[in-house]
């Protein structure tokens, strides 16, 4: 701790902002790595090894029932599913995730991912996931400030940073989500990366009181893909 506070200023002092934001992004990388150990341990001292009921990138949202997932604790488990899932084949019946798979790089390790969750489903089970409706801010666009979606922004402040007034600005921060966001979808789009996992039962769904959580109902996309 001495150490740290000790290097902290000369580090400030002599690296980039550039050098700051890698040395960043390595940090956070150990860290996870750290939490992955931990949670490939966890599976092993309790034998979580066939979930029947997964949540894929829980952060604060637990949903009971389910083994909840999450890169940071805070879940059940804590696990970089950037590496795929540690859980045997044809073991659950339903794995459930909302605005999770957008902050996976596109098109790997994404396409690798979604492959491992078809891996991990029984037959007939189910992936029921939304994701931020990438094609609702395009097309609004052209229609200017008072269309439904930046209106649907100005009603839901917490959407974005105060900074954005613009429709770019707007467009931006639904995109890019201050560096989280790894890739946009589009219905089109999240139907190809699921047909080459193998899904070919795909359908859009509406929202689902009780299991999307109610901040969620307003500008997702809904899908279910069955195996």
């Amino acid at each position: 701790m001495y150490m740290r506070s000790l290097l902290t200023p000369i580090l400030k002092k002599l690296l980039t902002p550039g050098e700051k934001a890698a040395l960043r992004t390595l940090l956070t990388e150990f860290k996870i790595s750290s939490n992955h150990r931990a949670g490939l341990r966890k599976i092993r001292r309790k034998a979580l090894f066939a979930p029947a009921r997964i949540n894929l990138g829980c952060g604060p949202v637990l949903k009971e029932g389910f083994l909840n997932v999450d890169l940071f604790p805070g879940g059940d488990l804590t696990l970089d599913l950037r590496r795929g899932l540690p859980f045997s084949s044809g073991s659950a019946e339903l794995i459930f995730s909302e605005h999770f798979f957008e902050h996976i790089d596109y098109p790997e390790p994404i396409y690798s991912l979604f492959a491992d969750i078809y891996r991990v489903l029984k037959p007939g089970g189910a992936l029921r996931f939304s994701i931020p409706d990438a094609a609702w801010p395009l097309h609004d666009y052209r229609d200017g400030l008072s269309a439904p979606y930046f209106r649907a922004c100005a009603e839901n402040a917490w959407w974005h940073r105060d900074y954005c007034t613009t429709r770019m600005e707007h467009i931006n921060f639904h995109f890019r989500q201050v560096g989280q966001h790894r890739f946009a979808y589009d219905e089109e789009t999240a139907r190809k990366v699921l047909g080459k996992a193998g899904f070919a039962d795909v359908s859009r769904v509406g929202f689902e009181a009780g299991l999307d959580s109610a901040h969620r109902e307003v500008g997702s996309l809904f899908l279910l893909a069955r195996k």
